[in-house]
C-alpha cells in the first residue's frame, strides 16, 4: 500500500465544533441516538452548532451564565438558541409536553428519562437501540480494520462458479444460490469476493442466470429476494440505476407478500440508494428514512447503517455538509459495532470526501488515507478506487500536483480492473489535464 502521504498529521477523532463543546454529555446520555431522533422528527433538518451546544449544556444542568461564559456568547441569546431544540423535543415527546412551556428542567428530565446511558457493565444485545458516542468510546480510526479472507484471486473461486453453472443446468437453483452465497460466513463467500473486488459483470451474469428460470417455492422466497437484491446492487454500481430499481421493487413486493419485515426494510434502503444515484433526492430521502425507521424498530443494525450512510450521501449532495458528516459518523459507529471493516472503510472515505467539499483538506486527507488503507486491506476495490480519486481531488486543491497524479493513477488502475470504464476515463482525463 502506498504510504507517501503519511506525513500529514492525522485527525484523532471527530472534532467538529458540533461535538467539541460539553463532551461530558456523552458520559450521561446516549446522545447520538437522541440527536438522531431529533433529526428524524424534523425530516432530517439538524440543529445549528450553537443550538446543539446550548442543548447539551442544558442537559448537563449548566445555568445560563455558565453556558454564556463557556460558549463566549451573550446570555440573552441562549433562549433564542434553545427555541428550535425545544420545539423538536416537543415533537419527540408529544405525550409528555402537552401542557406548559418547555423549560430547562423539563428538557433535561425528558432526555434523562429516555436516553440515560446504560452502564458499561451491562450486556449488549443485538436488538437494543443504542448508539456508541464519539467521545467516550475508543475511536473507530484506532480500531483494527483488517480481516483475513479466504479468497485472493478469481482463479480460486472459479471451481465454485463452474459448480454454480452445473447446478443451474440441473435446475437445482437453491443449491446453486448457496454455492456462491454463504449466510453463515458472508465475508468469505464467493459473492462477497466478486462484489468487493469489482467483478460486477460476473455477478450480473450469475444472478441473471439464476432468476431466468427459477420459480421459487414459498420456502425459497428469501433466497430469491437476496438474489434480486445482489443483482440490483451490481447494476446500481455499474450505473444501471433504473434496472436496479426494478429489482429492488420486486424484492419489496415479494417481501411484503411473505411479511418479511427485514427484507421490507432492506428493500426500502436499497431503493433510497438507487434513487440517490439518479439524483432524485425526494424519493431517496423518503425511502431511506422509512427504511431507517423499520431497521431501528426491528433492531437490524446492518440496514440501519446503510440507511444512515444513504442519508449522509443525500445531504452531502444537497450541500448540507455538517448534517452529512453527522449521518456518516452515526453509520460508522454502527458498522464498528457490527465489526464491518469494509463498511467502515466506505464511511471513512465518505467523511473524508465531505471534508474535501468543505475545503478542510487536511481533515479530508486524513480520513481518506484511513479509508483507502482499510479498503485495501479488506479487498474492497471500489471503495479503494473512490478513495484514491477523492484523495487526488484534495491534493490537487492543495496544488500537490505530482501526488495528485499518483493518486489518480492508483484509482485508474483499480477502475480499469473492475471494468468501470467511465470512471477510468475520468481519471485519465484528469491526469492529462494536470500533465500539460
Amino acid at each position: 500500500m502506498n504510504s507517501k502521504y503519511k506525513d500529514i498529521e492525522p485527525m484523532p477523532k471527530f472534532t467538529d465544533k458540533l461535538n467539541e463543546d460539553f463532551p461530558e454529555v456523552h458520559q450521561l446520555y446516549e446522545w447520538n441516538r437522541f440527536y438522531l431522533d431529533l433529526l428524524n422528527c424534523n425530516a432530517g433538518d439538524g440543529l445549528q452548532p450553537k443550538e446543539h451546544s446550548c442543548l447539551k449544556a442544558i442537559a448537563i444542568n449548566l445555568d445560563r451564565d455558565e453556558i454564556a461564559k463557556k460558549l463566549n456568547i451573550a446570555s440573552d441569546t441562549i433562549r433564542y438558541n434553545l427555541r428550535k431544540p425545544y420545539e423538536l423535543i416537543k415533537m419527540l415527546f408529544p405525550d409528555e409536553t402537552t401542557e406548559g412551556n418547555m423549560t430547562e428542567r423539563k428538557a433535561r428530565y425528558l432526555i434523562l428519562s429516555n436516553y440515560k446511558k446504560i452502564p458499561q457493565a451491562s450486556v449488549y444485545s443485538f436488538g437494543q437501540k443504542d448508539e456508541p458516542n464519539y467521545e467516550a468510546s475508543k475511536n473507530i480510526e484506532d480500531i483494527s480494520l483488517i480481516k483475513e479472507y479466504t479468497w485472493q484471486t478469481i482463479e480460486q473461486v472459479q471451481p465454485y462458479i463452474d459448480n454454480f453453472q452445473n447446478l443451474c443446468d440441473s435446475e437445482n437453483y437453491t443449491k446453486a444460490f448457496y454455492t456462491i452465497f454463504d449466510t453463515d460466513d458472508y465475508e468469505n463467500c464467493v459473492y462477497n469476493f466478486l462484489s468487493s473486488h469489482g467483478y460486477l459483470n460476473i455477478v450480473i451474469a450469475l444472478y441473471e442466470r439464476l432468476i431466468e428460470s427459477w420459480i421459487p417455492r414459498k420456502v425459497e422466497k428469501w433466497e430469491f429476494i437476496t438474489t434480486l437484491a445482489c443483482l440490483g446492487d451490481a447494476h446500481d454500481r455499474m450505473g444501471n440505476h433504473e434496472i436496479a430499481i426494478g429489482h429492488y421493487q420486486n424484492c419489496l413486493k415479494i417481501a411484503e407478500e411473505i411479511d418479511d419485515i427485514d427484507n421490507i426494510g432492506g428493500s426500502l434502503v436499497n431503493l433510497g440508494l438507487a434513487y440517490f444515484s439518479l439524483e432524485n433526492y425526494e424519493e431517496a430521502l423518503d425511502y431511506s428514512r422509512l427504511g431507517l425507521e423499520i431497521a431501528r424498530e426491528i433492531g437490524n443494525r446492518e440496514f440501519e447503517a446503510h440507511a444512515l450512510n444513504n442519508l449522509g450521501m443525500i445531504y452531502s449532495d444537497l450541500e448540507e455538509y455538517q448534517l452529512a458528516i453527522d449521518y456518516y459518523h452515526f453509520s460508522l459507529e454502527v458498522k464498528s459495532k457490527l465489526n464491518d471493516p469494509q463498511g467502515a472503510a466506505g464511511s471513512l472515505i465518505n467523511i473524508g470526501n465531505t471534508y474535501r467539499q468543505l475545503e478542510k483538506y487536511e481533515q479530508a486527507i486524513s480520513y481518506l488515507q484511513r479509508g483507502i488503507e482499510a479498503a485495501h486491506h479488506n479487498h474492497h476495490n471500489q471503495f479503494e478506487a473512490n478513495g484514491w480519486f477523492n484523495l487526488a481531488l484534495a491534493l490537487k486543491s492543495l496544488y500537490h500536483y505530482s501526488d495528485a497524479i499518483s493518486a489518480y493513477e492508483e484509482a485508474f488502475n483499480l477502475y480499469q480492473q473492475m471494468e468501470m470504464i467511465e470512471n477510468a476515463k475520468d481519471c485519465r482525463k484528469a491526469i492529462n489535464q494536470m500533465a500539460k
